[in-house]
This record gives C-alpha cells, sequence and structure tokens, in this order.
C-alpha cells in the first residue's frame, strides 16, 4: 500500500509583513479525491477549497506530491530509533521527504498524466 503526502507551500495574508505558510495533508490512501480538489485546480491554475479556506492559485508558491510505503508517523519513528540516543535531532516529515529511500516525489508524474489527459475543447 502507498501514501500519499501533498504540501503546499503559500502566501500568508494574516498580516502586512509577506509571509509564507505550508500545508500539509499527510497518509492519504485514496488520492482521486485529492487529484479533484487539489492537484488538478492547482494544474489548472484555479482557485483551491480546502476545508474551510480558499487559495488563489497566484498565492500557492510550491506544491508537492510525495509517496511513502508507511505512514509518515511511522517513518519518523523507524529513522528517530536509528539515532544515537544521546544526540538531540529530531526526525520530521522533512527529512524523510528528502530520503530518496524512504519516499517518492511523485509530483511531475502526477502532472504529466493530467497533461496526457487533458481534453481540449473543440472550436464548433
Amino acid at each position: 500500500m502507498s501514501y500519499y503526502h501533498i504540501i503546499l507551500e503559500v502566501n500568508d495574508h494574516i498580516s502586512t509583513i509577506e509571509q509564507t505558510r505550508d500545508i500539509e495533508i499527510f497518509d492519504i490512501v485514496e488520492i482521486q479525491p485529492y487529484l479533484f480538489s487539489i492537484i488538478q485546480p492547482f494544474f489548472n491554475k484555479q482557485l483551491i477549497e480546502l476545508e474551510d479556506e480558499y487559495i488563489k492559485y497566484e498565492d500557492i508558491l510550491h506544491l508537492q506530491v510525495k509517496q511513502t510505503l508507511l505512514p509518515i508517523q511511522d517513518l519518523i519513528t523507524e529513522e528517530q530509533k536509528q539515532l544515537p540516543s544521546d544526540t538531540d535531532i529530531t526526525i520530521t516529515a522533512y527529512e524523510i521527504f528528502n530520503d530518496r529511500d524512504l519516499s517518492q516525489d511523485v509530483t511531475h508524474v502526477i502532472f504529466d498524466i493530467l497533461e496526457a489527459v487533458k481534453i481540449e475543447h473543440a472550436e464548433p
């Protein structure tokens, strides 16, 4: 079984200072609902609706889709166990996502598929 993880880096308009924030959706087993609600609208440069907020395409700085074979917390726990007990290092999801043995970036594969199935509207 695969687990998908969507990470969006977005401009945050809460204050007058330019800030960004990450929106993370981890441990997705069924990608299809997210394909239609997040990935496809981003691909088509449209507004994205997430639970109780709307995000303009222009405010999205980066979108990534990662794939792992285990839930993210399980991978973090396993990697943390491999560290010497006297270290103060804490493993996060980002360390897992940067380890090619533990995760794959499937963003471009998904975008390639969306491009391949894009239906061109014929002019009447």
